[in-house]
């Protein structure tokens, strides 16, 4: 029975095991290496090998694999699971950096919040002076509808006293947004800040130097 490559057997075992496709190219590399420097040293006569040798070969492959496996797992080979495009958190995150980068112009220009409410009567909730932004820092300069995981939200124009651009992004919690995770990730080039307050998700995209006052978080 001819001997099957080890890189194939690594591709053919864990490929059921759902690893990324780089992973499996390391893999493959790894056992080419590794058979490489097996052939290159002493080998014992064909006849003096025992009867048992081919039948468990495979086991033997699946060691070296399982040892490949660990290695590759940690120097981080695997992508992470919120950055593989499963994870609700990221997706949200990512959702409004995208948004925030598009730097789309503003619907209802007005720099007071019930004004705002007033104009934008698609919406089926009001808006939110939130309380982890320090008062004075950010002046409104409007809002746009957009949405967020395909419902309808609010996005908030925002200018601190440097003048530097915010946008806020409010939507009603549902299913999906109440099991956010509140925090901050960094999404091209932006921090995105996600919480809950006032019966509302929040989100605000800003740089990633600058963040808001955060002592005063709400969550309710």
């Amino acid at each position: 029975m001819p001997k099957q490559p080890l890189g194939e057997h690594l591709r053919r075992y864990y490929t059921d095991k759902k690893p990324s496709a780089q992973c499996l190219d390391r893999l493959a590399a790894l056992a080419e290496s590794t058979q490489t420097a097996e052939s290159s040293s002493p080998e014992t006569p064909p006849a003096a090998l025992p009867a048992t040798k081919t039948r468990h070969a495979t086991p033997v492959y699946l060691a070296v694999a399982a040892s490949l496996l660990l290695v590759l797992l940690g120097s981080g080979v695997f992508l992470l699971q919120k950055n593989d495009g499963t994870d609700p958190s990221w997706l949200v995150a990512k959702e409004i950096a995208v948004n925030h980068n598009k730097h789309l112009a503003i619907e209802f220009p007005t720099g007071d919040y019930h004004e705002l409410d007033r104009l934008m009567d698609k919406l089926d909730f009001s808006s939110v002076i939130s309380k982890r932004l320090a008062p004075g820092e950010y002046r409104l300069l409007g809002g746009r509808y957009c949405s967020i995981q395909g419902q309808l939200a609010l996005q908030l124009k925002l200018q601190d006293r440097a003048g530097n651009l915010y946008t806020l992004y409010q939507a009603p919690l549902n299913k999906i947004l109440t099991g956010i995770r509140q925090g901050e990730q960094l999404i091209d080039g932006l921090r995105i800040t996600l919480w809950r307050e006032a019966g509302l998700l929040l989100g605000l995209a800003s740089s990633p130097t600058r963040a808001p006052e955060e002592d005063k978080a709400g969550d309710e």
